[in-house]
């Protein structure tokens, strides 16, 4: 029987609900799944025919050593998403990139590590009414701060708050707040399923360890065949095992918030079939 590892952390070691749901349904396909903790330094990485990054949420509260890791595993067992794909997404730089290819993000100033916003940036953000910053190396809204309009600390200190490292300035969209922020799933470069994430009442992080909460949601077809667009033109997410899109809705546009390409939850248990669909891809990679 292939054996498949589903790479998850020390502090997930039964892994997410995602993930508890494809074991039995992978049984049925001919391929023993594994919870293996991506730093547990006595496992066997070599034992395995394939390696699924799932739940491996701390990576980038140890990202050399999540890195130096990757590297050396994907030498001698494959890993999914690819090496190059995860190394790549995991700096948030990326948006640049994208934005230049036409797809629309927020507006943001990307600051690299040790340097400072520039005047020009400064007067670009005075416009804004309310500002969010962030490392570029961050998952969970790790380290994300909403500054009102007026509030933002100056330069020098935004670069002491995010201790030197790159970051982004990002300007809010209140869509989050008052819409929702929209996932939507693409399981081997096709679209899946979506899922509606909500804010706590009084956050603006529409994580579920943040007081979010998500639902299943069937978009319009209108926002679907943009998410779709979206999915056609980055090379990344066409050739990728799973990804997540995770957009807004402003005036009838989807406006780019990130692409999950690491280990974004996929919400499986929330829609008929998903599971299903994912088991099936990981299965085809092994057997």
């Amino acid at each position: 029987m292939n054996r498949v590892a589903l790479i998850t952390w020390s502090g997930l070691t039964e892994g997410a609900e995602s993930e508890q749901l494809l074991i039995p349904l992978l049984a049925q396909r001919g391929v023993e799944a594994e919870l293996v903790d991506w730093s547990d330094s006595s496992a066997d990485f070599t034992a395995f025919d394939l390696l699924v990054l799932r739940s491996c949420w701390d990576y980038h509260l140890h990202y050399d050593a999540f890195a130096g890791w990757l590297r050396t595993t994907a030498r001698t067992v494959p890993v999914l998403n690819r090496l190059e794909t995860v190394l790549w997404n995991s700096n948030k730089f990326y948006l640049r990139e994208l934005e230049s290819l036409g797809i629309e993000i927020a507006p943001a100033c990307f600051v690299p590590g040790g340097q400072e916003l520039s005047s020009r940036e400064l007067a670009q953000i005075e416009g804004w009414p309310d500002t969010v910053v962030k490392p570029a190396v961050s998952a969970s809204a790790h380290k994300t701060y909403r500054f009102k309009k007026g509030t933002l600390p100056q330069p020098q200190k935004l670069k002491e708050l995010m201790k030197h490292q790159p970051f982004l300035v990002q300007q809010f969209v209140p869509e989050i707040q008052t819409r929702g922020e929209i996932s939507f799933i693409y399981i081997d470069g096709a679209y899946s399923h979506a899922v509606l994430k909500r804010p706590g009442s009084d956050d603006f992080r529409v994580q579920l360890e943040h007081g979010g909460s998500a639902e299943q949601y069937r978009p319009p077809a209108a926002l679907l065949q943009q998410a779709d667009e979206i999915a056609r033109t980055v090379p990344q997410v066409r050739d990728s095992l799973y990804c997540r899109i995770d957009a807004v809705e402003k005036d009838g546009r989807l406006l780019l918030m990130e692409l999950e390409l690491i280990e974004p939850e996929l919400f499986l248990g929330l829609a008929e079939g998903a599971a299903e669909r994912f088991a099936a891809a990981i299965a085809s990679r092994v057997i």
